[in-house]
């Protein structure tokens, strides 16, 4: 019992050293380096299906600015299709409603623009 206690210990203090180096590459890539809006998008969950820059489960949202980029409607029409969800636009899959609980009408028209910019 003495000896599986000091092998514990020891690996203890051998993985209390195994803290991830944080460099100054790494840190660029911290979510509070990003912009506001980018850390929106992360804090409701948008990065689960899409990206900037390729395709995951949905477009990447600089294919999305190509396709409304000369649509008068495009704000209104991406706003709602946020709120409503809905599927057929781009694939099969469906994108799921946010509520107003999940994203505020201020909060979405700023994703909205910040995703057309792109």
């Amino acid at each position: 019992m003495r000896k599986g206690n000091i092998l514990l210990a020891g690996l203890l203090m051998v993985l209390g050293g195994c803290q991830p180096e944080v460099t100054a590459k790494s840190a660029e890539k911290r979510p509070v380096d990003k912009p506001a809006e980018w850390r929106l998008a992360d804090k409701t969950g948008c990065f689960m299906c899409h990206k900037t820059g390729k395709n995951l489960l949905g477009p990447s949202w600089e294919a999305v600015s190509e396709r409304y980029r000369n649509n008068p409607n495009a704000e209104a029409y991406l706003m709602d299709k946020i709120t409503q969800g809905g599927s057929g636009a781009w694939s099969n899959k469906d994108m799921p409603a946010y509520s107003e609980d999940l994203l505020s009408e201020a909060n979405l028209r700023i994703l909205v623009k910040y995703i057309l910019s792109l």
